[in-house]
């Protein structure tokens, strides 16, 4: 009888991965690229990239500390994900295909993995695989809950600079403020961007777009549709609603990786509320 080389587990799959850890190593190559392509808006140097706005993240400012945090992140996990495709192209004669910039390497990384997760099953590194991702999905998501203010809104149409939305909130703010150290010493707090306020509903495609695949509680979901659409008005209402057509079947159920509060897709959340309203009489 073969043995999982994760958990231990007895397996019947003639595979050395059983199917729970075959299913975990899927959910964290699904999450891994979103939390990480989030991240990567705040990479110091990177086109478009700034410091968290104190005054809308609930975490607190992002400081030059935790700059230099995101970076090593990012990095690591890149560098990570990176040693195991070549590992796979190594003992599988798997091609890699050119992927560009680093958002993007991740992406094309977690998808020959997912590919090629069966043969890799096969390979006595199989074990080390899913507990390398589910360290990388950990380390990025908690990061992410962190640093990341919200969603992308789109660009000022005033400024031009990219602006953000926080899950919730009903307007989108062109303004925040970068606390820097002079020569002299002192501290200095720059204020950046034209401080434009728009109705959150005005990027509402964008913002969309943007959290299709944003994974939370029903609360969390029904906070934010509440605020950007005009579909639903009772936060409450939703809420109980959402966790019904999760019971029900209607949505499908994600838990993070301790396998706690059941959580939803915002997309399919809102995907379903329109469905439901055409098939409502007028």
């Amino acid at each position: 009888m073969i043995k999982c080389l994760h958990c231990g587990a007895e397996t019947s799959n003639g595979l050395a991965l059983c199917d729970l850890c075959r299913r975990a190593a899927k959910t964290y190559l699904e999450f891994i690229p979103i939390h990480f392509g989030n991240l990567s808006r705040w990479r110091p140097g990177r086109a478009g990239s700034r410091p968290v706005p104190g005054s809308r993240e609930p975490q607190g400012a992002l400081g030059g500390g935790s700059v230099d945090r995101v970076a090593r992140c990012l990095d690591e996990a890149g560098n990570d994900l990176t040693t195991r495709v070549r590992q796979l192209a190594d003992d599988r004669g798997v091609e890699i295909p050119y992927a560009g910039d680093e958002v993007n390497t991740v992406r094309v990384a977690c998808w020959l993995l997912g590919e090629h997760l069966t043969s890799i099953a096969t390979l006595d590194w199989c074990g080390d695989l899913v507990t390398d991702l589910r360290n990388i999905e950990e380390r990025l998501r908690r990061l992410a809950e962190q640093v990341v203010p919200g969603w992308y809104a789109g660009a000022c149409r005033t400024c031009g600079l990219s602006t953000y939305v926080v899950p919730g909130l009903t307007w989108v703010t062109c303004s925040h403020s970068v606390t820097d150290i002079g020569e002299d010493g002192r501290r200095r707090t720059v204020d950046l961007g034209c401080g434009a306020t728009t109705y959150a509903r005005d990027h509402l495609d964008v913002v969309l777009a943007e959290a299709a695949d944003w994974v939370a509680t029903p609360k969390r979901i029904a906070e934010a549709i509440v605020a950007l659409t005009d579909v639903e008005t009772n936060v409450e209402d939703l809420r109980k609603r959402i966790a019904i057509w999760g019971k029900r079947g209607h949505l499908t159920i994600i838990r993070p990786t301790d396998f706690a509060e059941r959580k939803y897709r915002f997309g399919e959340v809102l995907a379903y509320i329109g469905a439901t309203q055409q098939k409502t009489p007028a």
